[in-house]
């Protein structure tokens, strides 16, 4: 089978993802991540330096870093049907942070068959049941096409003030860290995954979802770990979805 390929942007932080089996021409991008650090002062990409480097084995290691605040590495590791961001975070400064977060980015907008600005074949799963994302509310703020969910076990997003923020999470409504989409052609789809997780986020303007993983709280010197994991699958929701949640149940951040 062919291998997907990874495509640094030197200097940014955003890889593309291209050769992907099952999706012919697509481009996928994978801005990991837009925004890090605590989530009551988070840095944006354009506020960190970063490096990529190609590893011996094909695979890539980023670095991103604000001198006296932030320090962060993002390993690329390329499996057959997916491909593993693990996010190491370590708090560089004088503070404690009291929650922490990766803001993770998949954008499906120059993926043809992926595609869905209308949100009809996106999925999602709340108290253990699959559903369309159209199912779900949704609250309308000052950007409409945006959307942020608290995810269950999680913080409520009105807590987390990173979330607050965009005004755009409904209250009393949770789903699981996750999000799906279908390709046009019903036999492939797309997923983001974050262990741990803190909330997920999702915009139609760009068709991109968002498993945001968190580090938990952070003291001076400490370093936090999670991953997301992006499934490119010939599969229905369903069967992926039982093969994730096993997968998951036996991941550990910590030990890659």
């Amino acid at each position: 089978m062919a291998k997907i390929e990874l495509h640094p942007v030197k200097g940014a932080m955003e890889v593309h993802l291209t050769n992907v089996p099952g999706f012919k021409g697509d481009t996928f991008e994978a801005k990991f991540p837009e925004s890090i650090g605590p989530t009551n002062k988070s840095r944006w990409f354009d506020t960190i330096q970063c490096t990529w480097d190609e590893k011996e084995d094909g695979n890539w290691l980023g670095h991103g870093w604000v001198e006296d605040e932030i320090d962060y590495t993002i390993d690329l590791q390329i499996g057959e049907d997916y491909v593993d961001f693990i996010i190491k975070l370590t708090n560089m400064s004088n503070e404690k942070w009291s929650e922490t977060h990766a803001f993770n980015c998949f954008s499906n907008r120059y993926a043809p068959s992926v595609r869905d600005i209308e949100g009809k074949r996106h999925w999602v799963a709340t108290g253990g049941e699959l559903k369309r994302l159209i199912e779900i509310p949704r609250v309308f703020g000052p950007r409409p096409a945006l959307q942020l969910y608290s995810v269950e076990g999680a913080p409520a997003g009105k807590d987390i003030p990173f979330v607050a923020a965009f005004e755009s999470t409904p209250e009393d409504v949770a789903i699981e860290g996750w999000f799906a989409i279908q390709a046009r052609d019903g036999k492939h789809m797309v997923a983001v995954v974050s262990k741990p997780v803190l909330y997920t986020f999702q915009n139609r303007e760009y068709s991109c979802i968002h498993s945001s993983p968190g580090f938990g709280p952070l003291n001076p010197g400490e370093t936090g770990s999670a991953i997301t994991r992006v499934y490119f699958v010939e599969a229905s929701v369903e069967e992926w979805y039982k093969r994730m949640t096993k997968e998951f149940e036996s991941i550990d951040p910590d030990t890659f």
